[in-house]
């Protein structure tokens, strides 16, 4: 923020224009000076003096223009964003802020209207696709408007659409180079983020979260201004309501004319959600400088009979009126010819979507280009409306409204999502985009008479225009019997003003006609169930259930029917309510574990659904429950499997049991469901976990440790698209192009606090530092940060009371330190009632052992706040002696070192673990140096302390002499502790151990009887002892080997007395194995015909990748090639009403030494 200590001239509300120019020409030309007076000018509140002053100051004063205007017609790269109006003065208000922009943009009255015809075609012809003709308009607009933000962003978007990389970059590196010793504004910041959001291979999820987390480190007020500047300026849609909307324009009048237009439309938006009718008057105002349409918005509020002509489209209308009245067929063929001359309306592209849903005839090509921008929204939306599940279309439709954030389409397209996602969204936003009239607009006003008013223009315009008419009604809350209008447009409104009125139960009664009626149709449905959701809420308690039970049948029927309920408030209400009303029960379970946002709520009434069934486990309801229906107990069970619910229950301590719980689930879904691979596979990853946890061998002293192969798993599993644009840009590396790209933006530096509107960046020469800080930050993240991760264990097995307890516990035994009762110190009675202390002495004495307390608990404290905490990366606030920040050249050096050397994704991240882990290493010795030294010193220093202050005590000589002995013990106590928590800084090694065989047969047995519980059966062992152990690295292979021949007989040998089973296993020479299976086979079966199959399986290597009907296969390829050895072997016979399967295999190389 500005500050002057210098006398200078100033403006006030009762100043003269001559008075204003003579304040100007008094300071001589000094910037600073300029500026203040320009900012008092602003904030004068006398408009026609600002107006007055500002024509005739640019002509005039030369000092005064550049303070004021800036470059805002920018003829090179180099004065784009760099003018004089640079100083940062704190707002008084948004209305002046917005007054000025609109006051300073009146000079570019001319090229702002031709801009507008410039930027209308650009979008359009980016919306369809025709990027080269897109390109060399965008070329040949910079002779008539100069440089501008906005240019680049088209030239970024076009390039990142297309994914061209290369000419990305080197546009890019233009413009750095140009811009490289910039000492003011944000030109290089905006360019840079601009160009991550363009590209298709970043995450829009992923742009969000990185977009905020690395601004929002704010030390200064005006580092928090340029936070909400970037915020709203590269991601609107996310942060068009921030708190402080006056700093925008402040920020964006260093650019040129073009971008403080663009910016000052979006804000007026923002604005008119807090302010409408003022907002609407500026909106007006700018109107009568650009004549745009986008603001039409703002004069159909402020002034609705001045609307031109032109926003009365007939085309549009004519639209709307096919659609209302059935005629979808010409509905499809006039979307197709308006979108061919204006793409940007996204309420076409949903109409055009509607109306292909009722002509039942699938998707049709919008556009000529099926690859267009639009065409891909179109066939996006489309899909949303017809398919059971559209998260993946919802997902490429927000992946694509960030890759065209800076186009008109994306406010439409943004809405849609996130209605359909049922987030954060404002309709009077979405109404601002629409800049034609359009019968839904009446929404944006708030009383009757403005809507009525609104709509009677359009029916002037449109005399017979059946919607106008129509819609009349509707804001009337008349019901329609209007023939002309299909069905469920009329009847989903004459629905809607029933239930609006408050008649819930005939609303209900209405809404079910129209689900009935309309079942085939998702949107439509979706209305109904809504309205009927809500009117069951809205009954109250007695039809609380009855509301879950229709959520829940329409759930099953097609998850998309219920994906608009709104369920938020009922959630808040029966929460509250205590579930009054609710029955314990599937329907109320499955409705909790689909709608709650938080664990507590779905574990607490999982526990008391458990408790009120009489069971401690859910895997206990499965015998109670497996005769309800089928579908519904596999929904339940199913979400209780795919969420984190279990991780949450309370009887379950441990992961191992969390795995064994979520088996015994997965093995009953197998049995109800055989047909679904889901189950069989998550069966056999569930057994490999088990498998791996109980075969790992742990040093019980370390606590440090990350599951590597759940973070793998888990965590890294959906980094192929930023993998894969990071092996793009490496490759751009090796062909030896040389880019000048923004590296890092420091958002911390403290100079970036000053006056001057600026921000301070660094560069790299090479394409690859953005995205390999990218992946590297993700791996990192997930090493430290994730619930399989470094920060999760370590919080478990040391912060959270684990090593105050070991630091404190041997003190309270020796009764040296006192607990708390809230921020109490309590004295225990041992040293009084022991040695009969008197009251005085006694005061001493717990004075000074609470003074003890209280310090050694600063010390535990302190340690483990600033000691034992991670510190992931320069914008963490937490400090701690786990310190991963690295210097961005050296991450991009070993990133690229690791992917000399790595062949895919899984590879590269395994080397970026063990990088984490060399860092972790380091991190841990300098850990156990501060535990040894540095906490061991604080305590004796303590101790020592406490020994000199109660020398007052030698009075008492056998208390004394107690007590001189009790802290020598807790010297000695000390010591032993110490040593035991240097020792947790240690990383734990884990293994398979290396094991018996006869211990992995029965480990394999056991577990593919909880795979199949349901098969009764009887197991004979004769299996030889010979405590030979075979090398851990063949575990997970043995395993699966038996896991297979063991399954296989519990499913196809005989049931009739229970599968009877013969596990057999002995040496048969020192070098060779024998496993022996054998189970009864059913009475009749052909043993000739049955060796054929078994013969023929065998002969299929061409099965190994599939499922069903492999496992002789898969198990044949695991022993000879898994046991590193092509001559073992195994037969497998049908034989005298037995299957008889021997298997030998050579024991060279398995076994450890």
């Amino acid at each position: 923020m500005f500050h002057n200590n210098k006398i200078r001239p100033r403006i006030t509300h009762k100043a003269n224009i001559h008075q204003v120019y003579g304040s100007f020409i008094e300071t001589r030309g000094r910037l600073r000076d300029s500026a203040a007076l320009a900012d008092d000018l602003k904030n004068c509140g006398r408009n026609e003096l600002i107006s007055s002053a500002l024509k005739n100051l640019s002509r005039t004063t030369p000092s005064a223009r550049n303070v004021i205007f800036g470059n805002g017609k920018p003829e090179t790269i180099e004065e784009l964003g760099t003018g004089k109006n640079c100083y940062f003065f704190k707002p008084v208000s948004v209305e002046n802020e917005i007054n000025w922009a609109i006051q300073c943009l009146k000079p570019y009255k001319n090229l702002i209207a031709a801009y507008i015809q410039v930027r209308d075609e650009v979008e359009a012809l980016i919306l369809k696709g025709e990027f080269e003709a897109a390109d060399r308009l965008l070329d040949v607009s910079i002779n008539d408007f100069g440089h501008s933000v906005w240019y680049y962003e088209m030239k970024l978007t076009i390039a990142g659409y297309q994914e061209k990389i290369d000419r990305a970059l080197e546009l890019l590196t233009e413009v750095n180079t140009k811009k490289k010793n910039d000492t003011v504004g944000f030109v290089r910041s905006l360019l840079y983020t601009i160009f991550n959001r363009s590209q298709k291979k970043v995450s829009a999820l992923e742009f969000d979260s990185v977009l905020y987390s690395k601004y929002k480190r704010n030390r200064t007020d005006f580092q928090n201004d340029r936070f909400n500047y970037f915020l709203f300026r590269l991601n609107y849609y996310q942060h068009y309501d921030i708190e402080d909307l006056s700093v925008i324009m402040i920020m964006e009048n260093l650019n040129s004319f073009i971008d403080r237009y663009n910016t000052l439309i979006f804000l007026l938006r923002s604005y008119s959600l807090s302010n409408q009718d003022v907002s609407s008057k500026f909106g007006l105002k700018l109107y009568g400088i650009s004549g745009d349409k986008r603001l039409y918005p703002f004069i159909a509020i402020s002034n609705m009979s001045e609307l031109p002509e032109d926003y009365f489209c007939e085309d549009f209308i004519k639209i709307l009126n096919q659609y209302y009245t059935g005629a979808y067929a010409a509905v499809v063929q006039d979307c197709k010819r308006y979108i061919e001359k204006d793409p940007s309306n996204f309420d076409v592209i949903k109409i055009y979507s509607r109306a292909l849903l009722f002509l039942k005839s699938g998707y049709q090509t919008i556009t000529k280009n099926a690859e267009s921008p639009v065409n891909r929204a179109a066939k996006n939306v489309y899909m949303v409306m017809t398919q059971n599940d559209h998260d993946r279309y919802l997902d490429d439709l927000y992946q694509l409204s960030k890759n065209l954030y800076g186009l008109h389409f994306a406010g439409g397209l943004d809405f849609f999502i996130k209605e359909e996602q049922k987030v954060k969204r404002n309709e009077r936003l979405r109404l601002q985009y629409i800049y034609w009239f359009d019968p839904i607009f009446v929404n944006i006003f708030d009383n009757l008479s403005e809507r009525e008013e609104y709509l009677k223009i359009g029916q002037s315009k449109f005399p017979t225009d059946v919607v106008v008419n129509y819609q009349l009604k509707r804001v009337r809350k008349e019901v329609s019997d209007d023939t002309q209008v299909v069905d469920y447009i009329r009847k989903t409104d004459n629905a809607k003003i029933v239930y609006e009125t408050g008649n819930y139960l005939d609303a209900l009664e209405l809404w079910e006609k129209i689900l009935e009626d309309n079942i085939d149709y998702i949107p439509t449905v979706q209305t109904a169930v809504d309205y009927i959701f809500q009117s069951y809420s809205h009954l109250g308690v007695d039809y609380r259930q009855a509301a879950i039970r229709f959520y829940i049948e329409k759930f099953m029927l097609n998850r998309a029917f219920v994906s608009k309920v709104e369920t938020d408030e009922f959630m808040d209400t029966i929460k509250n309510d205590k579930y009054n009303g609710l029955k314990n029960d599937l329907d109320f379970l499955i409705f909790i574990f689909l709608n709650a946002k938080l664990y507590p709520q779905k574990e607490f009434v999982l526990h008391s659904y458990c408790k009120y069934e009489g069971v401690e486990y859910p895997s206990q309801l499965i015998d109670l429950l497996k005769n309800k229906n089928q579908a519904k107990l596999e929904l339940f069970f199913c979400l209780i499997l795919s969420d984190d619910i279990l991780y949450h229950y309370y009887k379950l301590k441990s992961t191992v049991e969390v795995l064994d719980e979520k088996l015994k689930i997965v093995s009953f879904l197998k049995n109800l469901c055989p047909e679904a691979k889901l189950y069989s596979q998550l069966c056999t990853e569930l057994m490999h976990e088990l498998v791996a946890y109980r075969g790992m061998k742990k040093m019980n002293d370390s606590k440090i440790y990350v599951n590597e192969d759940a973070v793998m798993k888990y965590e890294l599993n959906n980094i192929e698209d930023v993998y894969e644009r990071f092996k793009k840009q490496a490759a751009l590396i090796n062909k030896n192009r040389v880019y000048l790209l923004v590296s890092e933006i420091d958002v911390s530096n403290p100079d970036s606090s000053s006056e001057i509107i600026k921000d301070a960046v660094s560069y790299s020469e090479d394409a690859i530092t953005e995205v390999a800080l990218q992946l590297f930050d993700i791996i990192r993240h997930a090493f430290l940060k994730s619930r399989f991760g470094l920060g999760t264990y370590l919080s478990t097995r040391i912060r959270h009371g684990v090593f105050e307890g070991e630091m404190r516990s041997g003190l309270e035994q020796l009764g040296l330190i006192f607990n708390t009762s809230g921020n109490t110190y309590v004295p225990i009675p041992y040293w009084k009632s022991t040695f009969n202390i008197d009251p005085a002495n006694n005061t001493l004495l717990n004075s000074k052992l609470i003074s003890f307390s209280r310090e050694i608990d600063t010390i535990i404290s302190s340690f483990k706040d600033s000691v034992i905490q991670i510190h992931e990366n320069e914008t963490d606030a937490l400090v701690g002696e786990f310190n991963y920040e690295i210097p961005t050249k050296d991450i991009c050096q070993k990133m690229l070192e690791f992917d000399s050397k790595c062949n895919n994704s899984k590879e590269l991240c395994l080397s970026v673990i063990s990088y984490l882990w060399e860092i972790t290493e380091t991190c841990l010795s300098k850990i156990r140096s501060k535990v040894q030294e540095e906490l061991a010193n604080k305590y004796f220093d303590l101790l020592g302390q406490l020994e000199n202050e109660i020398a007052p005590l030698a009075a008492l000589p056998q208390l004394y002499a107690e007590l001189h002995a009790t802290i020598n013990k807790a010297r000695e106590e000390i010591t032993a502790r110490i040593s035991k928590v240097q020792k947790w800084f240690y990383k734990q090694e884990t293994k398979f151990e290396d094991f018996q065989l006869e211990d992995h047969i029965r480990m394999a047995f056991d577990s593919a009887v909880k795979y199949l519980p349901d098969v009764p059966h009887e197991l004979t062992q004769n299996i030889e002892d010979t405590g030979a152990l075979i090398k851990a690295e063949y575990s997970p292979s043995m395993f699966d080997m038996l896991t297979i021949f063991i399954t296989n007989i519990l499913q196809h040998g005989s049931k009739r007395e229970g599968c009877k089973i013969v596990i057999g296993s002995k040496r048969l020479d020192t070098h060779r194995q024998l496993i022996h299976f054998e189970n009864e086979l059913d009475d009749g079966v052909d043993e000739e015909k049955l060796n054929e199959i078994f013969k023929m399986r065998l002969a299929s290597t061409s099965s190994l990748q599939k499922e069903g009907g492999s496992g002789l296969v898969k198990a044949m390829n695991i022993i000879k090639y898994d046991f590193n050895n092509p001559k073992n072997s195994y037969t497998i016979e049908a034989k005298d009403g037995k299957c008889l399967i021997d298997i030998v295999f050579n024991l060279d190389n398995m076994l450890a030494l």
